[in-house]
């Protein structure tokens, strides 16, 4: 007889949408989790003309990694109406661009130093294709905390979608979750693909400096892993302080 074991993981303390990829994103307090995600996550990019896609500031290279220090928050939320709502975006010395703007792309272009324009995210142009949550949770934030005193592990810095306050638990527990279901306030989850990191960690973004220590730390402690990618199998609406429970299956022999 095939039989659920149920366990309690944690909470959630954290939601984030990206509306503009490599960008700062938005906190929110709840979500309507779909099977694209949370909508309104990584809609528009600021495409990088040698490439004919959308710029990485993950890739660590100027002008584009700069991006990472600009904020960009949804005007309206996404609908059946209006898939793509325009974006307002919040530069380094507080300047803003509107994406309804007729000079968005001149502003865009002089404020990277480099000709560029904001563009819709499809299939063709974008740089990642991962699943399209990611879950991070204190036990790892902790870890490398431990083992990295100085360094500031701030979770802007892993730019999560979710993150699990997990109590007193400190460790790498969501690398056990590859393969296992997560259920979470109305919706349902399938965690398939560790998280592995990149130069983006280490860059300046708000209050937070440049360091090179934060990757270090993730590659000694984690081989350079924090976080994973989940699936959404069940659309469902989430929000802060919604328990997360791991769903594995267990084995049982009928008595």
């Amino acid at each position: 007889m095939n039989m659920d074991m149920v366990e309690s993981v944690g909470k959630i303390v954290g939601v984030w949408r990206y509306p503009v990829q490599s960008m700062q994103g938005e906190a929110l307090e709840t979500a309507e989790l779909t099977e694209t995600g949370i909508p309104g996550d990584r809609l528009w990019g600021v495409l990088n003309p040698a490439e004919n896609k959308i710029a990485a500031a993950a890739r660590g290279k100027k002008p584009w990694r700069d991006l990472i220090q600009w904020q960009a928050r949804l005007k309206r939320e996404p609908s059946a109406a209006e898939p793509l709502p325009p974006v307002s975006i919040r530069l380094p010395d507080g300047g803003g661009i509107d994406s309804e703007a007729s000079d968005r792309d001149a502003r865009i272009s002089a404020a990277i130093g480099e000709a560029t324009r904001l563009i819709a995210r499809n299939a063709d142009n974008q740089v990642y294709g991962y699943a399209p949550l990611h879950l991070l949770t204190s036990a790892t934030l902790k870890a490398f905390a431990r083992h990295y005193p100085s360094g500031q592990f701030a979770p802007q810095r892993f730019r999560p979608n979710l993150l699990i306050d997990c109590g007193e638990t400190e460790g790498f527990i969501e690398q056990d979750w590859i393969g296992a279901t997560l259920l979470l306030g109305e919706s349902r989850l399938e965690v398939h693909e560790h998280c592995d990191r990149c130069i983006l960690t280490t860059l300046p973004q708000g209050d937070l400096p440049l360091d090179p220590g934060i990757l270090k730390t993730s590659s000694e402690a984690n081989g350079r892993r924090a976080g994973v990618y989940a699936k959404v199998t069940q659309p469902g609406r989430i929000r802060i302080g919604d328990e997360l429970r791991l769903l594995r299956p267990v084995s049982r022999s009928a008595a």
